[in-house]
Parts: structure tokens; sequence; C-alpha cells
């Protein structure tokens, strides 16, 4: 018997869009319905509307990630956002940003836009 699966890369906010489940993914197929996450089924049922009963009920919503695309500090998902080449860590604001490096040092990094430091929008 072969079963048809979906599988779609996901994580859980919580009511202030806190990440609740950082990197999980949505499994969906034949009279299944399962979040995996860190080696173990988090969330299972049958379809798609338990799902989301059981998500709402916990006060959590799914979010669908289409790229590896989150702030190297909060792990929210970001669209822009300050970026540094020699790494590739990327912050979604200047408050993350600062929790990691001082405001003058990444404007050392930066240096004045030929440095390998900046803000971006990324387009998908």
């Amino acid at each position: 018997m072969k079963i048809n699966l979906e599988e779609t890369e996901i994580q859980l906010l919580d009511d202030n869009g806190d990440v609740f489940l950082e990197k999980g993914i949505l499994i969906e197929g034949d009279g299944l319905c399962a979040i995996y996450s860190n080696g173990s089924f988090d969330f299972v049922c049958t379809a798609g509307y338990e799902l989301d009963h059981i998500l709402t009920s916990q006060n959590l919503t799914l979010q669908e990630l289409t790229e590896e695309r989150l702030c190297s500090h909060c792990k929210s998902p970001m669209q822009e956002g300050f970026y540094f080449e020699s790494d590739g860590t990327q912050y979604c604001s200047k408050e993350c940003l600062t929790k990691v490096i001082s405001w003058g040092e990444y404007l050392d990094i930066y240096d004045n836009g030929d440095g390998n430091a900046y803000w971006t929008a990324w387009e998908d």
C-alpha cells in the first residue's frame, strides 16, 4: 500500500507572535495530519481541521516557512533586515542586532556601504 504524503516546513507562533516551535514539518496525507519536530510527532490527528482546532485551543498559529530566512537572534521569519556577508548571519531589527554586537561595531563593518554588512530586503 502506497500512501501519498506532503511535507511543509513550518513554525508555530503563540498569541504574542513569539516562536513556540522554531522548525517543524507539517505532514499531511490520507487520514493523517501531524507536526514533526525534534525527533517526535508533537501533534497528530486525522484531518487538517482537527489540527487547526488543536492549535487554536492552545493559542498557536501555524506559519509556513517558504525559505530559510530567519533572524539569527530571535528566529522570527524575515523579509528584510541586516545581513552579514562574512558569516551569513541576519537580524530582523536593530534590537536583535544590538543583542549580538554594538551599533558602533555594526557601523564599522557597514563602512558607509562599502563593508560586508548592510540592511536589505529580500524578494521571492
